[in-house]
């Protein structure tokens, strides 16, 4: 969620001025006051200033979190097949991801890692991927609902034979 703030400029120019830090002093209590005339135009500007900077680091921030839960979305198998169905929240690719590496974990790095496994695992990715833009091309271009006869045959075929060619990879 991006805060537009009239205040904040994107700009790196600001993020070198100098920070002047408020002298404060004890009296014989021990209370600290600030300096005499601590509350001048040019502290208040030091404050807006600082104000932006915290602007603009919380956005680079968020940007570079945002940019690695897509990178992730991208690399973890099974949130790369769920994206073409609904936008994925940022906790379901977190998870996908825990329990993707669950299970390379648990594979103990044999055979995940094997060539032609990782390109059957693609491929069938791929496949599947197809198969969800068909469907979605026959809802929206050709006007057919999901109970239309050629629809459902054509669709099922697809996932019959997407399940058939893992099946054959997996026993290989």
């Amino acid at each position: 969620m991006k805060r537009a703030h009239p205040d904040y400029s994107s700009s790196d120019s600001e993020l070198d001025e100098p920070i002047e830090v408020e002298k404060e002093s004890a009296d014989e209590n021990g209370n600290l006051s600030s300096a005499p005339g601590s509350m001048s135009p040019n502290t208040t500007s030091q404050i807006l200033a600082r104000k932006r900077r915290r602007g603009i680091i919380e956005k680079r921030r968020r940007d570079r979190i945002n940019n690695s839960l897509s990178e992730l979305r991208r690399l973890v198998p099974s949130a790369f097949e769920k994206q073409g169905s609904a936008k994925l929240e940022k906790a379901e690719i977190l998870q996908m991801t825990v329990d993707h590496l669950k299970m390379l974990h648990t594979a103990g790095g044999k055979g995940y890692f094997d060539a032609h496994a990782l390109a059957m695992d693609y491929r069938s990715l791929g496949f599947r991927e197809c198969l969800a833009e068909v469907a979605r091309y026959l809802s929206i271009i050709e006007g057919l609902d999901s109970s239309d006869p050629l629809r459902v045959r054509l669709v099922s075929h697809l996932n019959n034979y997407a399940s058939q060619r893992e099946a054959a990879s997996s026993s290989h």
